[in-house]
């Protein structure tokens, strides 16, 4: 994968990131002799092997490139006037994540209820109760708590429900708990 900066073998991938500027520097040095011999073919073999070395090498950066930007988009945190949040993605679909005095997450309302096809403007949500959906200190608009996530998720007939339980786990808060120290 071009954008994912290989963690576990940092001193291979320079390496190779060196091989490749080395090998571009040769072929381009390379060209510039053949056609002061006036070898024609020798010069254009060379130029064409040339964005094959340059491919290698673009390829070998953008890990190096993009890596602060792929994990910036995992880890920001927001801010909206004075409430912090955080950002997670459910299939390309933005959900801010506000966390109130006891870190426990609340979900942003309208997010949620455009994943689920609801209407945001309560009347889906009527019989919520406040520890099921509110608005926390944390955030400037209405939110669902943990619980009244499961709880549109388990009555709601839209195909991405599933899929969103098992996100709100693995992705929202399996990295809350960890972060928390409430999970080894």
């Amino acid at each position: 994968m071009p954008f994912k900066f290989d963690e576990e073998r940092p001193g291979l991938t320079w390496i190779l990131r060196i091989a490749a500027l080395a090998a571009i520097v040769a072929v381009l040095a390379g060209i510039g002799m053949f056609i002061r011999k006036g070898d024609a073919f020798g010069a254009m073999t060379l130029v064409f092997v040339l964005p094959l070395f340059a491919v290698a090498l673009s390829w070998l950066w953008t890990g190096l490139l993009f890596a602060p930007f792929e994990w910036a988009k995992r880890h920001v945190q927001g801010v909206e006037g004075a409430h912090w949040h955080e950002w997670y993605a459910f299939r390309g679909q933005r959900v801010r994540v506000f966390l109130d005095e006891q870190q426990r997450p609340w979900f942003a309302l309208n997010e949620i209820a455009f994943i689920l096809g609801l209407a945001a403007d309560g009347d889906a949500f009527r019989l919520y109760g406040p520890d099921e959906m509110g608005t926390p200190e944390s955030a400037p608009e209405p939110c669902l708590s943990e619980s009244g996530l499961r709880r549109a998720i388990k009555y709601s007939l839209h195909p991405a429900a599933p899929a969103l339980g098992i996100w709100l786990e693995r992705d929202v808060l399996r990295m809350l708990r960890k972060r928390f120290g409430q999970e080894a």
